[in-house]
């Protein structure tokens, strides 16, 4: 692998990680997920549409437009961005678990109904 490649690579996961990370802020892992699960197929052909009717528009965005249809027209870079959307949703999921106050029905249920450790 050369030194272009290892920093087009480099690139391509930091973009993924970024882009992983704004979806599980939004809320937006379901629709998400199963919106790439159906695009997946036509990754490239979308990606040369993208770049079709997107060039008018890619010098604004500089090199960061580039390199988001460049990253995602590749259908492994879509798997590993599910990939990684997957497993950051579980971990906000367990942190969200371990934050959740007890409502007022488990306490009422923990008050009236002894645990089998009291008894």
């Amino acid at each position: 692998m050369t030194s272009k490649e290892s920093d087009a690579s480099d690139k391509e996961a930091e973009l993924i990680e970024k882009t992983a990370r704004w979806i599980v802020k939004s809320d937006l892992e379901a629709p998400l997920i199963m919106l790439l699960q159906t695009i997946k197929p036509l990754s490239t052909i979308g990606g040369e549409l993208g770049f079709f009717f997107l060039a008018p528009f890619l010098p604004l965005l500089e090199e960061k437009g580039y390199d988001f249809l460049d990253t995602f027209e590749k259908r492994e870079n879509i798997e590993k961005l599910i990939r990684r959307v997957e497993l950051l949703s579980k971990e906000k999921s367990k942190e969200k678990e371990k934050t959740r106050r007890p409502t007022f029905w488990s306490r009422l249920k923990e008050k009236l109904l002894p645990s089998r450790k009291d008894i």
